[in-house]
């Protein structure tokens, strides 16, 4: 009988994994009589035999309530193969109008299944990162997608300001030989983690939950996970003088590059690199200044910045009872490397 009860009790549970199940409703599919000795069985199979066995685990409500877990197999592996085995040759965003580059192909790798997390303020180049990642890439893996909601028009045609965008990037090939773009462009601002192209390279520029940042991390989980053996780039708005993207440290937890956009004086732009999972150097921390230029489509004039060893990044210096402007920065706290 205790048998008999075992199997139909696993029947019933794999029909509600990952669901929330009670002791008073097996017992009704069951038809088991509350107080019986097959209740009193049906008790100890639930408490010990299927928690033990990792079937389920307890609420910890003390109501009777368990949660049935998704089986887990064993992952079978070998470690045959050589060093570079699943490592990306990405190319990286870069200035073609005066060569000038931040030199992350010497500072960080990339492998099979990454995410890239391009955080930034409004209007200091987190597109202009995003847009170059992509340009510098297509043809790199068998599809490639651009995801946003400010890229088409109201009629679901491309924006005239994205066109004009790519045409001033005419370092890269957006076209095919038959005039025929080679990435998809999708309209969406909202179920990103549903459109990413497994294999493929995946730009979402950018997610949007308003009033939800708290899922930021459960969002980036289940977009990474849909990946494969591609890469996927999402870009998220940051606040002025903030650490974090909105959603603050969690956004970050599922990335394994992270690269920061803030402004840089008046004029210009800073990149910092943050969190990396894979360094080949010294790489978190640095950082670069860069111009955009033709309205937001190039980069140039990229050079590592360090901060000022005059006023150790204060931007002024005392001077009698008075602050005064660095003479060697010049108020911008950081000087060329």
């Amino acid at each position: 009988m205790a048998e008999r009860l075992s199997d139909k009790l696993l029947e019933y549970l794999q029909t509600a994994i990952n669901r929330e199940v009670n002791l008073r409703d097996i017992r009704t599919f069951l038809k088991i009589e509350p107080g019986s000795k097959d209740d009193q069985n049906l008790r100890v199979q639930m408490a010990v035999n299927m928690v033990k066995s990792k079937v389920v685990k307890p609420s910890g409500r003390g109501d009777g309530t368990y949660k049935v877990l998704e089986p887990v197999v064993p992952v079978n592996f070998s470690l045959d193969g050589g060093d570079q085995e699943g490592i990306l040759d990405v190319n990286y965003p870069r200035s073609y109008l005066d060569d000038t580059t931040f030199g992350l192909d010497k500072l960080v790798e990339l492998s099979q299944g990454d995410c890239v997390l391009i955080t930034g303020e409004t209007n200091y180049g987190k597109t202009a990162i995003a847009l170059s990642f992509l340009g510098e890439n297509l043809g790199l893996f068998p599809t490639s997608v651009l995801m946003g909601s400010e890229y088409t028009s109201s009629d679901g045609q491309i924006s005239p300001k994205l066109k004009r965008r790519l045409r001033r990037m005419d370092w890269a090939k957006w076209m095919d030989s038959n005039k025929k773009p080679r990435f998809k462009l999708l309209p969406i601002e909202h179920d990103y983690e549903d459109h990413v192209e497994r294999n493929g390279l995946t730009v979402i520029d950018w997610i949007s939950l308003p009033g939800e940042y708290y899922l930021i991390d459960t969002l980036m989980k289940t977009i990474k996970n849909g990946v494969g053996d591609g890469l996927v780039i999402p870009v998220l708005q940051k606040n002025k003088d903030t650490e974090f993207a909105e959603g603050g440290q969690r956004s970050e937890r599922y990335a394994d590059l992270v690269l920061k956009v803030d402004r840089f004086g008046d004029n210009e732009s800073m990149l910092t690199v943050g969190k990396v999972k894979a360094p080949k150097a010294k790489a978190s921390g640095r950082m670069f200044a860069f111009t955009i230029s033709d309205y937001g489509a190039n980069l140039e004039n990229i050079r590592e910045v360090i901060k000022c060893t005059r006023c150790f990044g204060k931007g002024y210096v005392r001077s009698g009872q008075e602050n005064k402007r660095c003479p060697m920065c010049l108020g911008m706290k950081y000087v060329d490397k």
